[in-house]
């Protein structure tokens, strides 16, 4: 067999491994909104997997490319894609900062209110550190300014988070609507999720990004350094 058609192999079962992951792993259940109570029925279903699941089937795909010790770094590697595509999250909002205060501060910076709806300012951070163990929970947060325009409709925001691998792949990636943030203020929101174990050392990428009525308005991109 010659290095170019092991190559493609390889890559074809590392490809393979996260889809059987995926497939294997996840099942459909109803959407549920921030109540915990169930969304409307023309709601599109929400996937939830079964981590142990995902990250045996990962494992036995991964576990087939390589010869001798591949098998075993094969098996790892294709155990942590299952995890990673099992991941949870959980995400809230809470005002921080009044209306009063914020209209004040954009008032005295630029003269007078935005007539439409504007994101004035948009920050992330990985805490409590942007060095993660494997197996450890991890929470990226993010203060939001925004303001209602004085002749605009209350803004529909959105937060995605995305994780790029060491070599700039993306593994994962989750979009939540930002339903607390329903007027002026300042915001805090908190999107946490439990790092798998398996999943491979190296410096990884966080990326949050913003959008409001569906038009992108922010990104901010964090090294995250995962450590076994």
């Amino acid at each position: 067999m010659n290095t170019k058609f092991r190559c493609a192999k390889s890559f074809a079962l590392i490809a393979g491994s996260f889809a059987l992951a995926l497939t294997a792993g996840c099942a459909q259940m109803p959407v549920q909104n921030n109540a915990g109570q169930s969304a409307n029925a023309g709601s599109q279903p929400a996937a939830t997997c079964n981590p142990a699941l995902a990250g045996t089937v990962g494992a036995l795909a991964g576990a087939l490319f390589g010869k001798g010790k591949g098998h075993l770094v094969g098996a790892a590697v294709g155990a942590g894609i299952g995890a990673i595509a099992c991941m949870a999250y959980n995400y809230h909002a809470r005002k921080v900062r009044d209306a009063s205060s914020v209209e004040a501060d954009y008032i005295r910076q630029r003269g007078a209110l935005p007539t439409a709806n504007t994101v004035s300012s948009y920050a992330s951070s990985l805490q409590p550190s942007s060095t993660v163990q494997a197996g450890a929970p991890v929470e990226m947060q993010s203060k939001i300014v925004v303001l209602n325009g004085t002749q605009d409709a209350q803004p529909q925001l959105a937060e995605t988070l995305t994780l790029l691998s060491p070599d700039g792949k993306q593994l994962s990636a989750v979009t939540k609507q930002a339903a607390g943030i329903g007027s002026t203020g300042e915001y805090q929101t908190n999107f946490s999720f439990n790092l798998p174990k398996g999943i491979q050392d190296g410096r990884y990428t966080v990326r949050s990004t913003l959008t409001m009525n569906g038009k992108q308005v922010g990104t901010n991109e964090m090294p995250m350094l995962v450590v076994g």
